[in-house]
C-alpha cells in the first residue's frame, strides 16, 4: 500500500532515506530551511557527496510552506535534522505538528540547551497523546545508497505505526527489530557516540581491543541505569528488565557502539584518535566538525539530575572538559 512521507531535513541520512522510500513507490517529499538547495535538488536531482540520483517522484519544498498544509491521517511525518535543529522544527512549526497523529525521527542525542530526548520534547511542545517513532542503529547513508545490508532497530509507543513504516521500508537488505523501549534506543544513540570518543583515545593510546570490548559492556550497564532512572519519573514509558535487556543486544546500542566504537567513519571516533599526548582539542573539533559526542559529554553531565552516574560519561568528562590524563582517567575506569 502507497504511504505519503514527509521528512524534515536534509542531512545525508535523511536524503538517503527518502530516496529509498521513494524507490520503494511511496510518495515522499522532503522539506528543507534553505531555499537554495530546494532550488537545487529539484533541478540537478543530485546529491554530489553520496552520487545520489534523487527518485524523480520526490519533491524538494521549503519547510515554510509546511504551515500552510493539513496534516492527513495518511501523512507520516519524520524529522531527519541534527540533534540541534529538533526542537527548533517542533517549536517553529508546532500548528502543523500539533494537527498530527504521529511523529517519526531518525535524529541520534538530545537537546543540549535543556537535557531533554526528543520524546520529551514532542510531548512536552506538542502533546504526550501523539504516537511516537524512532528508528535507530548502525547505519551510514552510503551503505543504504549502495544497497549494502543495514538492521536498525525502530521503537514506538504505537505498534500500528512501527508496522506501516517497517512493511514501507523494509528491503532484504534493510531490516528493522521491532521494539517499544523508545527511552532505551533514545539513550543508546547518546551513549554510544560518548563511547565512540574513548574507544578512539584507547586506541590512540596503544590499549588493545579488548579494552574496547569491555568498554561497550560497561556503556550498556549505562544505558540500563540512565534508562531506569529516567522511567521511574515517566511512568507511560516503563518497561521490563527483560525487554530493557533486548534493547542493551539490539542494533541500536550493541550494533550503533560496535560500529562507533571500532569503524574510524564515525566522527567520534576519529576525535579520540587525536586524543594523546598534548592534544589541543578545540583545534581537532574544528577540523572534525560537530561531534556529538562531544556536546553530549557535558550534556549528560550538568544533568545527573535527570540521568544520574554513569561511569563512561563522567570519564569522556574529565578528559575532555577537565583535560585530566587519558591513561590516569581509562585505568581508572578499567580498575
Amino acid at each position: 500500500m502507497i504511504k505519503k512521507f514527509r521528512i524534515f531535513g536534509a542531512g545525508e541520512w535523511g536524503l538517503a532515506v527518502a530516496n529509498h522510500l521513494s524507490c520503494n513507490d511511496n510518495i515522499v517529499e522532503i522539506y528543507l530551511r534553505d531555499e537554495g538547495k530546494v532550488n537545487e535538488y529539484n533541478q540537478s536531482r543530485l546529491y554530489k557527496n553520496l552520487s545520489l540520483s534523487f527518485n524523480k517522484s520526490i519533491i524538494f519544498n521549503k519547510i515554510s510552506d509546511i504551515n500552510f498544509l493539513e496534516c492527513g491521517d495518511d501523512v507520516i511525518n519524520i524529522i531527519a535534522s541534527s540533534s540541534s535543529g529538533f526542537l527548533e522544527i517542533v517549536d517553529n512549526h508546532n500548528a502543523y505538528f500539533k494537527s498530527c497523529k504521529s511523529l517519526t525521527w531518525l535524529t541520534k542525542g538530545l537537546d543540549h540547551i535543556n537535557g531533554l530526548l526528543f520524546h520529551e520534547i514532542i510531548d512536552k511542545v506538542l502533546s504526550p497523546d501523539i504516537d511516537k517513532c524512532i528508528i535507530s542503529g548502525p547505519s551510514f547513508a552510503k551503505d543504504l545508497v549502495a544497497g549494502k545490508p543495514l538492521k536498525v532497530s525502530i521503537a514506538s509507543t504505537c505498534i500500528a505505526l512501527s508496522d506501516t513504516i517497517t512493511s514501507a521500508m523494509e528491503t532484504k537488505n534493510f531490516e528493522f527489530e521491532t521494539t517499544t523501549d523508545i527511552i532505551g534506543v533514545e539513550v543508546s544513540g547518546v551513549i554510544k557516540n560518548i563511547s565512540g570518543i574513548l574507544a578512539g583515545i584507547l586506541t590512540a593510546n596503544s590499549y588493545p581491543d579488548e579494552y574496547i570490548d569491555e568498554l561497550i559492556v560497561l556503556s550498556q550497564k549505562d544505558v540500563k541505569n540512565i534508562v531506569s532512572k529516567i522511567t521511574k519519573n515517566q511512568k507511560s514509558y516503563m518497561i521490563t528488565e527483560a525487554e530493557l535487556e533486548e534493547t542493551t543486544q539490539s542494533p541500536a546500542c550493541y550494533g550503533d557502539m560496535y560500529l562507533t566504537c571500532y569503524f574510524d567513519t564515525s566522527r567520534n571516533r576519529r576525535l579520540g584518535l587525536k586524543i594523546i599526548g598534548r592534544y589541543k582539542l578545540k583545534k581537532v573539533i574544528d577540523k572534525i566538525g560537530t561531534v556529538e559526542g562531544y556536546l553530549s559529554t557535558l550534556t549528560l553531565h550538568s544533568h545527573k539530575e535527570i540521568f544520574g552516574e554513569s561511569r563512561v560519561v563522567e570519564a569522556a568528562y574529565k578528559i575532555l572538559y577537565l583535560h585530566s590524563d587519558p591513561k590516569i582517567v581509562l585505568d581508572e575506569l578499567f580498575s
